[in-house]
């Protein structure tokens, strides 16, 4: 049985080098990005009373850290930080080419076990500053705030669904799309054809972290296990343990 194509949707030349990658495995790959994330320019605006506090900054997607990147005072003001942390090893490499001193937890998967992590790590006294997209999910924050600790969510980027690349989907079927964040899912449910997309059987949805599989969990769309780390030779592992080459 043939195993069947895979669309790579990762935006930029990660998702270029991971279909490249999938290709010399033996898979039949595309570089399809959905998305693209657009910094906010009003977000810079609203440095001085996000950071007001001696908080920690924490991070779940290198979208949020890439919008902040350009933006030097920002930059100051993360590294004049008492901590930062990032969601994943991908975010991490991002956030420490900024912040050195950046940690991430190592096979924390999802923003619930993050949450937890934070709150072992950081005393009760210290909130945290939430940088994130518009359409991000409300996990992390509610499952700090649950505990009583002081978040404070900045928007910094905007996620915009690429439509040529949603119309290609929409002509499709039958392949693995695999999902990168939280935030493709909710572009795509915020499409007109997103019905047709999702509709049951017509993809095999590979979520590439737990976060991006809750988000499709919570539309009710079934989904392929995801790797068991979220990394891109944890990812080609996975699809080749699934379907394996002459199966």
């Amino acid at each position: 049985m043939p195993r069947p194509d895979v669309i790579v949707t990762q935006s930029g030349n990660r998702g270029a080098v991971l279909a490249a990658a999938l290709r010399d495995c033996g898979f039949r790959a595309e570089h399809m990005p959905l998305i693209e994330t657009v910094p906010l320019a009003e977000a810079v605006s609203q440095l001085a009373e996000v950071t007001a506090r001696d908080d920690a900054w924490v991070f779940t997607s290198a979208a949020a850290v890439r919008a902040l990147a350009s933006c030097a005072p920002a930059v100051a003001r993360l590294q004049e930080a008492p901590a930062a942390f990032a969601l994943g090893s991908a975010t991490w490499r991002d956030l420490r080419a900024v912040a050195p001193n950046a940690v991430h937890f190592p096979g924390v998967r999802g923003a619930k076990e993050f949450a937890e992590r934070l709150l072992e790590v950081c005393p009760p006294s210290r909130g945290f500053i939430f940088p994130r997209g518009r359409l991000a999910l409300e996990v992390l924050p509610e499952e700090l705030r649950r505990v009583g600790r002081r978040v404070t969510e900045w928007i910094v980027y905007d996620t915009v669904l690429r439509p040529e690349a949603a119309d290609q989907l929409a002509e499709r079927s039958g392949d693995i799309v695999v999902l990168f964040s939280p935030s493709a899912v909710s572009a795509i449910a915020a499409h007109p054809v997103r019905d047709l997309i999702f509709a049951p059987g017509r993809f095999a949805w590979l979520p590439f972290g737990g976060t991006t599989a809750s988000a499709l969990d919570r539309l009710g769309v079934r989904h392929l296990e995801p790797p068991p780390e979220p990394s891109h030779e944890a990812l080609i592992h996975h699809l080749e343990t699934l379907y394996p080459k002459g199966a």
